[in-house]
């Protein structure tokens, strides 16, 4: 519980920074993009006062995060689930 709340916290205050128009905030954050098959992906994102103003390139992939990657497929449920969640 420690952790998702310092998360939210995290969050919330990078994204009151970029409300402020500190053009410095880079936080990860899940948007929509096609990095995979997923409809959404963690990525690096510029805050602004328009929300995420510019999403950062993945960059280089070593074996590892690949390996990471062809996981995530199995995350499809979880997102439906999430989107579901954000349309009620």
């Amino acid at each position: 519980m420690k952790v998702q709340a310092y998360t939210a916290v995290k969050s919330a205050d990078a994204c009151l920074r970029g409300l402020r128009e500190d053009a410095r905030i880079v936080e990860c954050a899940f948007v929509a993009s096609h990095v995979t098959e997923l409809p959404f992906f963690a990525s690096k994102v510029r805050l602004g006062r328009s929300g995420a103003e510019e999403i950062h390139p993945l960059g280089p992939i070593n074996q590892y995060k690949r390996v990471g990657l062809e996981r995530a497929e199995g995350l499809v449920a979880s997102i439906q689930k999430g989107i579901s969640f954000v349309n009620k």
